[in-house]
Formats: C-alpha cells, sequence, structure tokens
C-alpha cells in the first residue's frame, strides 16, 4: 500500500505532515519543543541528534522527545513517510498516567529509531491514509473532531508499536527500576499522598537517596514527580469536569480551597479560576 496525497494537518496541539520542510516550527539546528515521530517507509534521513549521528531507513521509527538536539538534518531524494508532532500539554492530555508515560520516555532516549514489521508499517499507513481521505472531504458536521481523532489514533498506533518492543528490548538498571516503581507507587497514592517520605517508605529507601536517583536519571527530584502528577490531574478536572474549584481541591486531598489555589498558582503561575477561564477562550 502506497500513501495517498500529500498530507498537511496541522493543529496547534497535534499535526502530521508528509515533509519535513512543512513543520513551521522545525528549522535546523533546533531544540525540539515538541515530541517528533518519523515514519519511513522508503529512503533516508540522516541527523546529528543529541551530537551522535543517525539514520533512519526503511521500516523504521524515529521517537524523539521535547529537549531533543537535531543538527545537520538531510532527506534523500528517495524518501517517503510522513513526521507527527504533538506538544507536551496534548501528550499529558493524551496520556495522563505517569506510570505509561515514564517507561517510554526512557526507552525512547536509549532507543530513539527501532526497525518494525512490513505488518506494522501496513497498519500506520492504512491509518494515514484515511486520515488524508479525511482531510480531503467535504466538510461536515464533526469534520474537525474526526480529523483529530484519527491524529491521535495515528500516534497511538505507533507508541503501542514501541509498547510492543519496551517488554523484550528494555534492559533497566537499578536506578531505572526504582524511578518506575516510584511511578507506579504515586500514580496509586497521589490523590491523598504529597510526601516524599511516604514514598521513600513504600520503597525501602530514604526520602534523600529517593530524590538523589530520581534527579540524576530522570533530571527531576521525587518532590517535582509528585507536584508534576498532582497539577496534572487537577488540570484534568478543570478541563474535562463540572467539578468546581472546592471539590477539586478535596477530591486532591488539599486542606481548603485557599491552600490548593497557592499550590496550583505556585506550579503554574495561575490560579485554577484563570486556568479554566483560559481553557473557555481557547
Amino acid at each position: 500500500m502506497e500513501l495517498t496525497t500529500p498530507l498537511k494537518y496541522h493543529q496547534r496541539d497535534i499535526s502530521v505532515f508528509q515533509s519535513l520542510a512543512e513543520i513551521p516550527y522545525i528549522t535546523f539546528p533546533t531544540r525540539l519543543e515538541r515530541m517528533l515521530l518519523v515514519v519511513c517507509i522508503s529512503g533516508h534521513i540522516s541527523a546529528y541528534i543529541d551530537m551522535e549521528s543517525r539514520t533512519v531507513g526503511p521500516n523504521d521509527i524515529l521517537v524523539l522527545r521535547p529537549g531533543h538536539m537535531i543538527t545537520d538534518c538531510v532527506t534523500d531524494e528517495n524518501f517517503s513517510g510522513f513526521f507527527i508532532t504533538a506538544t507536551q500539554e496534548k501528550i499529558n492530555q493524551l496520556l495522563p498516567s505517569l506510570r505509561y508515560v515514564v517507561p517510554y520516555s526512557l526507552f525512547f532516549y536509549d532507543n530513539p529509531i527501532i526497525n518494525i514489521t512490513d505488518e506494522e508499517l501496513e497498519s500506520l499507513k492504512l491509518i494515514y491514509n484515511m486520515l488524508s481521505k479525511q482531510l480531503s472531504s467535504t466538510p461536515r458536521p464533526y469534520h474537525n473532531m474526526a480529523l483529530g481523532a484519527m491524529c491521535e489514533v495515528l500516534f497511538f498506533n505507533t507508541l503501542g508499536i514501541y509498547a510492543s518492543r519496551l517488554k523484550t528490548s528494555v534492559h533497566k538498571s537499578r536506578k531505572e527500576d526504582l524511578l518506575i516503581k516510584f511511578i507506579q507507587i504515586l500514580e496509586d497514592n497521589f490523590m491523598t499522598e504529597r510526601s516524599v517520605t511516604f514514598y521513600a517508605d513504600k520503597l525501602f529507601v530514604t526520602p534523600k537517596h529517593l530524590s538523589a536517583v530520581l534527579k540524576e536519571i530522570s533530571e527531576k527530584t521525587a518532590g517535582e514527580w509528585i507536584d508534576l502528577r498532582v497539577i496534572l490531574e487537577a488540570k484534568l478536572l478543570l478541563r474535562s469536569t463540572g467539578l468546581n474549584i472546592q471539590e477539586i481541591s478535596t477530591k486532591l486531598n488539599f486542606a481548603n480551597q485557599s491552600f490548593f489555589g497557592k499550590y496550583f498558582k505556585h506550579l503554574t503561575g495561575m490560579s485554577p479560576r484563570d486556568y479554566r477561564a483560559k481553557l473557555s477562550e481557547a
């Protein structure tokens, strides 16, 4: 199966392109501000990623997280494939559970390129062509929602292929294993527990050791991970539910609405009320 007509689907938070030159926010050299997924059908792309030479070839997928540095990127004349970009906010929305995000993040860092089977590639091309057909069809009710959903399906299927490799390809160090276990415990307890000591006790390590290890391999301390998960949930509740701010405060086990508001503003730069109002304006 070949790709159908050239596709360019560009939204604020998630986009699909058939040409690297079409991506408006990537000029080389660049430090990525979005997640970038590249699916190569034929030809090659060569680039220096974090100062290391990489080549993406037929049946390869390249996955890069925000923060990677790319220089000297060259696409040969035989290249055929597509590019998916997503903002960190969109990734958090699509994958709100950190227990799913963190293992893949570790895998992406060490294994940015994987080779996939012909069957896996055909499944991605099928979704791509469906998206292309929807994009070129006559708009009707829910047209944009359908486009966004198809784009997300393409995103999830690409990550799904990575997930299948995760079970056999990733050999975690003890420190990485500690991070993943911490995230799993955090996911089960963040609604009620925000103390680093609580999580350290569960892992049979000291709070100081836990934070030091997490900082070394993830650039975040245990406290920062806890805050990240709580704020992620708070944003999700503000965006996706009709709960008022007092109810959200109670749901997240804050002593009162005032304390929750100060906590939220300290970490996001705006109050919960202002955050919800900003979403309404978007």
